[in-house]
């Protein structure tokens, strides 16, 4: 299956972007930065190719869930999870879903979810000039659905 030829319509970009954590959207966000990866070690075998004759079944390993935002939106998602915890004040033992969607009139929708996540660090500073002061939260997902797809086996169901 090809990709779909948009003519005169607009492709995903970041007007298209929706992004949620535990069900509330946040519109304060300004850079979301996410990655996934197999890691398979390669086997070999003889002869004089030297090239490899296998591969191992692999390890699934869910990269950070970096969101950038102004310093108030941020502050509302660590409150947001903080009233999650037992004692409503600790922003990093909870787990969530954050989802992340774009949505463009005549493209494709695509919806990916970071899923039982918990917040694992802030990156903050503030320095003198005209832009607003901004905040980094790294999120840890135990694993990603893109459109409902894993890019590991989750043929004995998801974890």
């Amino acid at each position: 299956m090809a990709d779909q030829l948009n003519i005169n319509g607009a492709a995903h970009n970041w007007n298209s972007t929706i992004f949620k954590i535990a069900g509330s959207r946040y519109t304060g966000i300004t850079s979301i930065t996410y990655s996934e990866k197999m890691e398979a070690t390669l086997g070999y075998g003889m002869g004089r190719h030297h090239a490899p004759t296998r591969r191992a079944a692999g390890k699934y390993v869910p990269g950070e869930l970096k969101i950038k935002g102004y310093k108030a939106t941020i502050e509302a998602i660590r409150t947001q999870i903080a009233a999650l915890s037992t004692d409503g004040k600790s922003y990093g033992v909870p787990q969530f879903t954050s989802s992340l969607q774009f949505i463009e009139t005549g493209d494709t929708p695509i919806s990916v979810q970071a899923v039982k996540c918990r917040i694992m660090g802030t990156d903050a500073s503030s320095e003198e000039n005209p832009d607003p002061t901004m905040d980094e939260l790294t999120l840890q997902p135990m694993y990603y659905l893109t459109n409902g797809r894993t890019l590991f086996d989750a043929s004995q169901g998801l974890p």
